[in-house]
């Protein structure tokens, strides 16, 4: 195996920097690990950190939150991230994840207007505006003293408000109810309370908005602010504590993903083509890179390896990104394979990646696999990804891949094929792309299905071409 492991322990003894997208290795000494936690803030086995918790929304939501966590959680560190209006709290993303290890949004919109407009990669989790919210609230209008027999209200759910007055004993007249709607903007809401209210159709307004609440506010309309109360906060920085611990147990490990311009009619491109596919390519991977965090390194012509851990690579949105980028690539004539190996040394994550990036060549368009241990997933992020074993083990699938001829990893694929969609009958183009192999390997793979009695001949497909019809084999594992 060629040595790219070896190539980066070399590059990080010679240039300390590259250990920023590392966790320690043993060979790092005592001045250079100091380094990397100054300089990453990571944690480590040999130097424990309390966890940084973002807390992010308008400042009156994030006071409360800051007030409440700081209490029931007095080992954590907080910080705040205020937007005052929710499609504005994208802007804080990049920071608050580079400086924390969880966000904690003040409410739904606040959450799903981040996403909207962001990339989360971090755990997190939404404070929800439910039965806590609503007594609370409901309290305060009692003690104000305005009528309220007709609302209008935000946010919540009906099925969580219906709870709510019942419990509460309130019978109102009428409730104006607008539940969270992603593609509702907090003006549609702002002026569906005005319009309510103005009309004479609503005595009050309860806003979950900091936004709202304020320019009705301002308006000289009667307004409450639905707030998260402090056992919300409670409850929801527990689960999110929870998420993070599962979060870093399944991140430990080193990931190396190894990308190749793939190319089946490279005898035709000369050398400048090759470089300006290179050139091409190389900025949109360190766009990639910089998302999964973690260092690139060009090991050989047309070949880049990337290291990070697992727990970022794996996570669905980064592995998304690289299929949009492999997409890219296919529309400017740049096809690309990658794969992707787990390892707890980076020589075993350099084996299986390795490993993972030759399922991918074997396809026309390139693929994108990932290796850990004995499992193989693949191709990443489509329609037909499947999961199954490297090496097989079990000794029914070991006695069927014997009687039939045949490899077990392929009885162990076709078996992934049938469970995940249901399908028994399969012609030799169907298997042919089920096992990454051509069509005439295919054919002598189904014959040896048949001759085992493991298949029965289903039926035969009608010819809309020139030729003999396919047969339909139904395969009995």
């Amino acid at each position: 195996m060629q040595g790219i492991t070896r190539h980066i322990l070399d590059i990080i003894v010679i240039s300390r920097h590259c250990t920023e997208n590392y966790g320690p290795i043993p060979a790092m000494t005592s001045d250079m690990r100091t380094e990397y936690m100054r300089t990453t803030g990571n944690r480590t086995p040999l130097q424990e950190m309390s966890e940084t918790i973002a807390l992010i929304g308008p400042s009156d939501s994030v006071q409360v939150m800051l007030e409440a966590a700081t209490r029931f959680f007095p080992d954590l560190n907080f910080r705040s991230y205020i937007r005052e209006h929710i499609e504005d709290t994208y802007e804080v993303l990049e920071q608050s994840q580079r400086e924390c290890d969880g966000l904690l949004f003040s409410g739904i919109g606040v959450q799903e207007a981040a996403k909207a407009r962001g990339v989360v990669t971090k755990p997190y989790a939404q404070i929800e505006r439910g039965a806590y919210s609503l007594l609370r609230v409901f309290s305060e209008i009692q003690r104000s003293g305005i009528p309220f027999e007709r609302i209008s209200i935000d946010v919540v759910t009906n099925a969580i408000l219906r709870e709510v007055i019942r419990e509460y004993g309130i019978s109102f007249h009428k409730v104006h109810s607008m539940p969270f709607a992603v593609q509702h903007r907090e003006e549609a809401y702002l002026q569906r309370h005005r319009e309510l209210l103005e009309s004479g159709q609503a005595d009050l307004a309860i806003s979950g908005f900091g936004s709202v609440y304020s320019e009705l506010s301002a308006l000289g309309l009667p307004a409450f602010r639905m707030l998260p109360s402090a056992l919300q906060v409670r409850e929801t920085m527990e689960r999110l504590l929870a998420d993070i611990a599962a979060r870093d147990l399944r991140s430990a490990g080193i990931a190396i993903q190894i990308v190749s311009l793939h190319r089946s009619d490279e005898q035709n491109k000369n050398e400048y083509e090759y470089m300006r596919d290179e050139g091409r390519i190389f900025p949109e991977l360190l766009n990639y890179v910089r998302a999964v965090q973690g260092s690139l390194f060009n090991v050989g012509k047309g070949e880049f390896a990337i290291f990070s851990t697992r727990g970022v690579m794996e996570s669905p949105v980064h592995l998304d990104m690289f299929s949009h980028l492999m997409s890219w690539g296919r529309d400017n004539g740049i096809v690309l394979s990658s794969g992707i190996g787990i390892g707890s040394t980076a020589f075993e994550a350099e084996k299986s990646a390795r490993q993972a990036l030759g399922r991918g060549r074997r396809l026309p368009q390139g693929g994108f696999f990932l290796v850990h241990g004995d499992f193989i997933r693949g191709p990443l992020a489509e329609e037909d990804e499947l999961r199954y074993r490297t090496r097989v083990e079990d000794p029914a699938q070991l006695r069927i891949a014997e009687e039939i001829g045949i490899s077990p990893s392929h009885v162990d694929r076709i078996r992934a094929v049938m469970d995940k969609t249901g399908k028994s009958v399969f012609d030799s183009t169907d298997l042919a792309a089920c096992l990454g192999i051509s069509e005439r390997s295919a054919r002598r793979i189904l014959k040896r299905f048949l001759d085992s009695g493991y298949a029965s001949l289903a039926g035969k497909e009608t010819a809309h071409q020139v030729g003999r019809p396919k047969m339909l084999i139904k395969i009995e594992i």
